[in-house]
């Protein structure tokens, strides 16, 4: 039987930072896109404490169906994955992913992505469809200002999800959960996602940083 493709991740990882210098402590994923799909759904499990879905098992399903069925306290869910990673702008290539990003396009990016996702299960029972995206790369961490118009236009665009959530690994098994739909109307009436068209987000490469001894 011939060995599954192996699936491309991006760097990511935390940087240790001692009296004797800084260390990057690069973020090992697996090989496949099985194996990639299942090491962050369980962290992202393992780091959900704050989710209003709470999953309490985790079944990974074959290829043509959905990616995960999960026992929840609301019952049988399922869970679509899909990493965010634009390298269809940069050449297939993480390597040359840039180090800032205008949020609102970045936002925009993902939700067109979103959409398109949802646009699979059109008539589908949305009650119990969940999506988690994720990324793999320091580069495409998403900023705060990408989290909340995310929020804003998925609460006020129709999908076919129930929840979505976001998942950013640091090391394995840990990470950081964010939630991005739903979240109530109301909470949204004084908000302008125009007032962030000209924002830019700069991330600091890990890879890049240096121990200067003064």
């Amino acid at each position: 039987m011939a060995n599954p493709p192996r699936k491309p991740t991006g760097t990511s990882g935390p940087l240790h930072v001692t009296a004797s210098g800084a260390e990057f402590l690069k973020l090992e994923f697996p090989k496949t896109k099985e194996d990639i799909e299942k090491f962050i759904v369980k962290a992202f499990v393992a780091n959900s404490g704050s989710m209003p879905l709470q999953i309490s098992e985790y079944t990974q399903n074959r290829q043509n169906d959905f990616d995960f069925s999960v026992e929840t306290a609301e019952g049988l869910k399922f869970l679509e994955l899909m990493e965010i990673a634009p390298l269809e702008n940069l050449h297939g290539s993480y390597d040359k992913a840039p180090s800032s990003y205008k949020p609102y396009d970045f936002a925009a990016y993902i939700h067109a992505k979103i959409n398109g996702k949802s646009e699979r299960y059109r008539g589908a029972a949305s009650s119990s469809i969940c999506l988690l995206v994720y990324v793999t790369d320091w580069a495409f961490i998403l900023s705060e200002t990408v989290i909340t118009l995310l929020q804003y236009w998925t609460t006020h665009q129709s999908h076919s999800f129930q929840y979505i959530f976001c998942f950013s690994p640091i090391v394995a098994g840990s990470g950081v959960a964010n939630l991005i739909y739903p979240t109530p109307k109301d909470f949204w009436k004084s908000f302008n996602p125009d007032a962030y068209r000209e924002n830019v987000v700069h991330n600091l490469s890990p890879l890049k940083w240096e121990s200067v001894r003064s």
